[in-house]
C-alpha cells in the first residue's frame, strides 16, 4: 500500500462523516483516477491550505470531478483536525470515484510522516537518479507503480529520494518533491509544464522573487551534475532540505544561499500557523 494510514492516530474522515481509525481498510484506498493532496500539519494547522486547495480542485476539475466542493474539504479537514488534533503531521486528501459503483469518495487521514533531523537540515541528505518521467506531471494523480518503484529504492538504499531522469537524460524532478540546483549562485529548476508544481517549489520561487535572486527555468541533464555547486528539494514534508550528493557525485559545501532560502520558508509557515483558524 503506497498510503496506509497512521496506526498511531484515532480517526479518519469519509466523506463528511469522522470514523474510528478501527473502520479503516485498504478497500477505501482502490478506486479509479485517484487524485490526491498531501498536506503537512502542525500544531492542528494545515500549513498552505489555500495553496494544497487550489491544486486539489484543479486537479479534480482536470479529470471532470465536478461534484467536490472546496467548502466541503475544509470542512472535513476542520472537523477531523477538532477530533483528532495533532502537533505535527501529514494529512492525505483523496477523492476518486468507485471501481464498479461509480460513487464518489471523499477520503481524509493521516499518513506516517518523517520530517528532517536538524543533522540532515544542516548537512544535507543523498539521492540517487532514476529513469522515469510522470504521464502527466501537471495533475496530482497517484502513480502507484512509480511510487512503488522509489519506494522500493528508499527503502532498500541509502538514499533520501529518488530523482526522476526523463528520456532525453534531464532531470525533472523528485519523485515526491521538486528539485532545484545551484550554478554560478544562481537557482535554477525545471520549467513549470515539467513537473508536479509543488507548493513548497512555488513558496521557494516566490521567495527568490521577493529576494532578487537568480532563477532560471530550465532542466539540467544529468550529465551536468559535476557542474553545480549545490542542490536542495523541497515538498511538504522535507520543506527545503539541502543534498550533500547525488548518485556517487558528493556536494562537499552547502552554498550559504540555500539556508537563506530555508530561513525565509521557515518564516512563511510560522506566519502560516499565525494566520489559521
Amino acid at each position: 500500500m503506497n498510503f496506509p494510514a497512521d496506526l498511531s492516530e484515532k480517526y479518519f474522515c469519509l466523506n463528511g462523516d469522522i470514523l474510528p481509525l478501527e473502520k479503516f481498510s485498504t478497500d477505501l484506498l482502490e478506486g479509479n483516477n485517484i487524485i490526491y493532496e498531501v498536506i503537512r500539519v502542525k500544531q492542528s494547522t494545515p500549513i498552505f491550505i489555500e495553496e494544497h486547495l487550489k491544486r486539489f480542485m484543479h486537479s479534480a476539475a482536470s479529470l471532470g470531478y465536478n461534484n467536490i466542493r472546496a467548502e466541503e474539504v475544509i470542512a472535513s479537514i476542520k472537523i477531523l483536525l477538532k477530533s483528532n488534533p495533532v502537533e505535527e503531521k501529514n494529512l492525505r486528501v483523496t477523492y476518486y470515484q468507485k471501481f464498479t459503483s461509480r460513487k464518489s469518495v471523499l477520503l481524509i487521514y493521516f499518513i506516517p510522516s518523517r520530517y528532517p533531523s536538524e543533522v540532515e537540515k544542516q548537512r544535507g541528505v543523498c539521492v540517487e537518479t532514476l529513469e522515469a518521467e510522470r504521464y502527466n506531471p501537471t495533475i496530482k494523480v497517484e502513480n502507484k507503480a512509480l511510487r512503488a518503484i522509489a519506494n522500493e529504492i528508499l527503502t532498500t538504499g541509502q538514499c533520501y529520494e529518488v530523482l526522476l531522469v526523463d528520456h532525453n537524460g534531464n532531470i525533472t524532478e523528485g519523485s515526491r518533491s521538486n528539485v532545484f540546483f545551484i550554478i554560478n549562485n544562481k537557482v535554477i529548476t525545471a520549467p513549470d509544464h515539467l513537473v508536479l508544481g509543488g507548493i513548497t517549489r512555488q513558496k521557494v520561487i516566490d521567495i527568490c522573487k521577493k529576494n532578487s535572486l537568480q532563477i532560471e527555468f530550465k532542466c539540467l541533464n544529468v550529465k551536468e551534475i559535476g557542474n553545480i555547486s549545490g542542490c536542495f528539494i523541497t515538498g511538504t514534508s522535507p520543506g527545503v532540505l539541502p543534498v550533500s550528493k547525488i548518485d556517487s557525485i558528493n556536494l562537499s559545501k552547502i552554498p550559504g544561499i540555500i539556508y537563506q532560502i530555508a530561513d525565509e520558508y521557515e518564516k512563511m509557515v510560522n506566519t502560516c500557523q499565525k494566520n489559521w483558524r
